[in-house]
This record gives C-alpha cells, structure tokens and sequence, in this order.
C-alpha cells in the first residue's frame, strides 16, 4: 500500500526593509499567528532580502532548508519578482513555486494612523500571508521556453523620421522593412521649398537621405514597400508577423527610366493630390524630384484602366514594357522582430466656416506647394484671377486653442507662419504682410534669428470668432469686430491645426495601440518613454506622437531604432513566459466565444479538431479568455480557479 505523499513545507521570508515595513508590522506577531498553519511555514525575517548580500544568505538558507514553496513578504512584484525567482533558481527550485505578498505598498504605507497602526497593518500582513501560505500550496511547476528572435525591424511610414531609423538600423547591419503608403518618400518636409529657420531647401536637405535609403550602401539592408498599407499583425515582441498590402503602380521600377515621356502625352486629368491645386496627368510624378523616380497611375483616372481605348502613353514610352497595366495589388507576410511607427501628422484642410467658399485662401500646406519651384505656378506667387497680391493676412491659430475645432497648440506653426510671411514678400516685391497673432511660440535653435528678421506686421486678435471678411478682390479685408481695425487681405493663409495622418487611425487600430485625446499615438511615457508604447517590441517616432518639426523627427527617428536595436539583440532568444491561458480540449464547446476577445490574437479556431487553440508565443496571460469562457475550459496557468479560491480562504479565515 503507498504512503501518503508528506504535506509540502513553506519558507517565508519577512522583509523588514530597512524599517520601512517593520515600523507598522509586528513580524513576531505575524510569525505567532501563522505557527500553526496548515502550510509548516519556516520563516526567517530579514532586513533588505532584494540586496545581493542578502540574496546570497538566503540561497543559502534556502539550500539548507529544502523547501517546497516560498512566500516572500516584502515590496511590490513589479520591481522584484524577477529578483525572488532568480532565487528561486539559485536555490535549485522551480520559481514559479514562489509567491510575492506586497505588503509595504498595500499595508505598512497606506495604514496612517500612528495610534492603530501596528495592530492593522499586522492584522492585514496576517491575513495577506495566510492567503499566500494557502495560494502557494496549489501552483504546480511552470518552466520557460526559450525561442530565438527576429532581428528584422519594420517601419511604417518614410517620413524623415522613418527614413532615419530604416538608416540607423541599417547601418547596424540590420535588415528593414520600409512601408510607405505614398508613392514616394519623403513625407511632407520633401514638398516645401523652404524650411525654418535657415529657409534650406526641403528636397535638397532630405535628398542625401534619400539617396543613401534608395541607392547607399545601407540601401542592400532596406526593402522599400511604397503604396502599401498594414493590414494586419499578430505576434509578440521579437517575432511580429505582418501582412502587408501593396497596391499596383502599373509601373514597372525595373525597366522605367523616368523619363516621364507617358505624363506629357497622358490625354486624361485629375486634380493633383499633393499641391492642393493644379492638375496633374493620369500618369505622373506627384512633383519634379520626387524620389524613386517613377511615375503613378491613378487608377480612377486612366481611360485604359477604366476600360477604354488609349495608348498615348504606350506609344510615348521610350522603353518597351515600362507601362505595366496588367500589374495586380500584391499582398505579402513580413515576419520582424519589432515595428516602428512613424505615419507622421497633416495640417488640417477643411476650412472654417468665416472662410468657406472665398477665393485665394489658402491652409498653410497649400500656400507652400502653390508658391514652390515645382508647384503649379513655377515658383509665383498668383491670385485665381492670374494677377499678383497687393497684401496677405496670415492667420495664426486658425482653428487651435478653439474647443469647437482643434483645443491644442500645433506648436510649429508659429514658426511655420514666419517662414512664409519671408518667403511671400521674396515671391512678390512690396507686398504688404499681416500675421494676425492669437499666441505666438517660436521656440527652438535658430528661431529668434527668424523672428528679429521678420518684416511682417504683427496685429494681435482674440480668436475666429473676433474677426469678420469684408469686401473682394484687392479691397478685401479682415476686419476684428471689437476694435473695428480692418487688415487688407486680398490673399489670406490659414494656419490650421497639426493633426494625426489620415492612416494613423488605421495603424492605431491594427497594431493595437492606444491614442490620446487627439488621435495621436499614445507613448508610454511622455517624458521617459517618448518613443516606447505600452506594447513591447513597438515604437514611436516623429509627429504620430504630436506635432513636432523636423529636426525632432530625426531625434526621434534616431532614437527609435536605439531602442530597437538595444532590445533586439541578435543571439539573444526571447523568454516565453509559461503563464499563459491553455484550452482543455475535451471541455471547450466551441462556442467561440473567445476568439474575438483575444487582444494579442493568440487564440485561433482549429477546424479539423473543432476546438479552440492558444498560441503560447502570442499569449500575455491577461486572462480575458479565461473569464469569458462560458463552459471554464480555459485556465490561466499560474493564475488558475484552484489558485485564487486557496487565497481566498486564507484571507477570510
């Protein structure tokens, strides 16, 4: 006949740290209470347990006494779990065998009154430990599996930002996917002619990026993705598995030269999507110096595309085979050990209600690309009518700080607004200027420069709601309802609000990441972890976390790809954590109720078995499945029913 198994003996360990928890806990007390339970605690207080001096005591405390289970009192799991369960290791015993009681943070900190304090907080620690003597006596021994990473890194969007980290990363010998939606790179920096505050050239200060992200040495490390989108993501930090949608450009990159030979004989038209005004042809480069150098076809544009006859273009193309309208979306899985984000912001076009419907009024990004060299004037500045203005009303705040529109500051357009008050008056001899200032933030290196150059007059206004347009034409003004000044205004500039890239919502959505208030993506910290996210193995860089300039799109683009590099060590396999949700097959009802509710997507149906399946590699144990499952075939290892009903036993008795 087979004895019965001996009851498992429990070491506990006190923490006194330092004072700090034995000032309102009574240990002897504790340790009188406790003698008698079922669990044989051996306990031994110690006076800082998370200390290496210490640890090596206690390995050796433990090695002596050979036990089967470990609670330790002492501070919060989040900053020492990890610590006791090295332990545990050194010690020779399963470190899933330990449980943590935190009771400096939930007892001897929150338990105030100096009178009651001691028998409280000791009657609290009595209760809390009991649950864990209990607890501790039902979890079973888990062991983690080591799985080897990606180093790949995908970054979605080729901003500036994004183009830097794809080059950081590159040039560290790692391989990236760069995703861009657009058909060329660049980002919106690429389409301004000047920037602030040293009024630099956009496209000449990006093109070295560009030239070394397209055809530098870094270039054999970097897989350029452009009209492509993320449609989907599964996986986990080290191991992401994307899918990517890439639609047609009915190009062939291979065999065209970029002539654009097709644009000028392209007989159709359609409204140019990157200047704001102007056409371009159904087959075209968005402007002159665009990179890659490739024209696109639009798809609602081209006579071929839609069905019928025309090949102007084809009997233009220099080189046969160049056209390729046979070109289909292709759609392709990229496995990567980590993602960035960088989908960057837009101004806001839509225009507010006092300036809907009037002529010659521009956002700030349409102003930019009309007066550009490769805009649709070639570098004028012209009204609608063709004739030149005599006086600009640039609008500051048209549309910030204003809770029925956009209530934050955009930050750059301040700065933005005196670039192109110096660019208008370059564009058109005497010209007569008016910033109407709301709040004006210049900050940055260089900037004062600017401002003491600025030629402008600076008229202060209230809001939108102040102002009323009076008059057209030349004689056109803006006039401030509560001071009945009159600004000329035959052109007006709105500076409207930095928000959110139209995809970033999309991005959001399918990587699973938090926004703020404004759309933008949420880091993990605004200060100490502005380019982290609470999703291991994501990141952030640019003007998808705010509007930002250029200068801190490359920080963050930098900075990203840092971070990414220091957490995606190649040779270093990732640790799965054994406390994950695991289906009991002969339980599950296939009732799929789990499967939507899964937000790291580690459940999946298996059809032939006819039950639902987790991915131990995806799973993060947050234990969503487990308290949806109607027929309790799922448990949370190390969090299981058996678990949580042992600890509270041992609280309520």
């Amino acid at each position: 006949m087979s004895q019965p198994a001996p009851p498992l003996q429990t070491a506990v360990v006190l923490c006194t740290c330092s004072g700090m928890i034995a000032e309102k806990i009574d240990w002897t007390v504790v340790k009188e209470r406790l003698a008698i339970h079922p669990a044989r605690p051996v306990f031994k207080v110690d006076e800082l347990s998370c200390s290496a001096r210490h640890q090596d005591q206690l390995a050796q405390w433990l090695l002596a006494t050979r036990p089967d289970r470990l609670v330790v009192a002492a501070c919060s799991p989040r900053e020492h779990e990890g610590t006791f369960r090295n332990l545990m290791v050194r010690a020779g015993l399963n470190p899933y065998l330990m449980q943590m009681v935190n009771v400096r943070e939930h007892v001897a900190w929150v338990t105030a009154d100096p009178a009651m304090a001691t028998d409280k907080a000791t009657d609290k620690a009595t209760r809390l430990l009991s649950a864990a003597l209990y607890r501790v006596g039902q979890q079973v021994a888990l062991h983690d599996r080591h799985v080897p990473v990606c180093t790949d890194v995908a970054v979605i969007g080729a901003g500036p930002a994004g183009m830097q980290a794809a080059l950081t990363l590159a040039r560290a010998g790692r391989r990236v996917t760069l995703i861009e939606q657009a058909p060329f790179i660049g980002g919106m920096p690429v389409r301004l002619e000047a920037l602030f505050p040293h009024m630099e050239c956009g496209p000449c200060l990006l093109e070295p990026v560009m030239g070394d992200l397209l055809h530098g040495p870094e270039s054999e490390h970097i897989t350029l993705l452009t009209l492509s989108k993320v449609t989907a993501v599964k996986g986990s930090f080290g191991n992401w598995y994307l899918t990517v949608r890439q639609s047609p450009r009915f190009i062939n990159p291979d065999l065209c030269i970029g002539c654009m030979a097709c644009a000028a004989a392209c007989p159709q038209r359609r409204k140019h999507p990157w200047n704001g005004s102007g056409q371009l042809a159904a087959v075209d480069a968005p402007f002159a110096g665009a990179l890659p150098n490739l024209p696109h076809i639009d798809v609602d544009a081209c006579l071929k595309l839609s069905g019928q006859f025309c090949n102007a273009c084809t009997l233009q193309c220099p080189v046969a085979g160049a056209l390729a309208f046979d070109a289909a979306a292709r759609v392709m899985d990229v496995h990567v050990g980590a993602i960035i984000v960088a989908t960057g912001a837009v101004e806001k076009q839509d225009l507010p209600p006092l300036f809907a419907g009037l002529p010659d009024v521009h956002t700030a990004s349409t102003f930019e690309r009309l007066v550009a060299m490769n805009g649709p004037t070639g570098g004028y500045l012209f009204k609608s009518d063709g004739s030149t203005p005599q006086s600009l009303a640039i609008v500051h705040c048209a549309g910030s700080l204003d809770a029925s529109d956009t209530p934050y500051c955009s930050g750059t357009c301040c700065r933005n607004a005196i670039k192109l008050a110096h660019v208008a008056q370059g564009k058109a001899n005497g010209i007569h200027v008016t910033r109407l200032v709301r709040e004006q933030v210049v900050p940055g290196t260089g900037a004062s420069l600017q401002l003491h150059l600025d030629a402008s007059q600076t008229v202060r206004y209230s809001g939108l709601d102040g102002l009323r347009v009076e008059g057209t034409g030349a004689k056109r003004q803006i006039v401030q309802t509560d001071t009945g000044r009159a600004i000329a205004a035959d052109m007006i500039v709105l500076m409207r609000p930095i928000i959110p890239s139209a995809g970033a919502q999309s991005v959001c959505n399918v990587l699973d990441l938090a926004g703020d208030d404004a759309g933008f993506m949420a880091p993990l910290h605004a200060l100490t972890g502005a380019c982290a996210t609470a999703m291991k193995g994501m990141y952030l860089a640019g003007s998808c976390r705010g509007p930002g300039d250029l200068r801190e799109a490359f920080d963050s683009g930098t900075a990203a790809a840092g971070l990414a590099l220091s957490d995606l060590v190649a040779g270093r396999d990732l640790v799965v954590s054994p406390q994950v949700a695991v289906v009991a097959k002969h339980l599950c009802a296939g009732c799929k109720t789990c499967l939507p509710l899964c937000p790291y997507r580690a459940i999946s149906w298996n059809e032939s078995a006819q039950v639902a399946q987790i991915e131990d590699l995806l799973c993060r144990g947050c234990g969503t499945c487990v308290a949806a499952c109607p027929s309790g075939a799922i448990t949370g290892c190390g969090f299981s029913r058996d678990m949580l009903r042992a600890e509270l036993k041992g609280v309520l008795s």
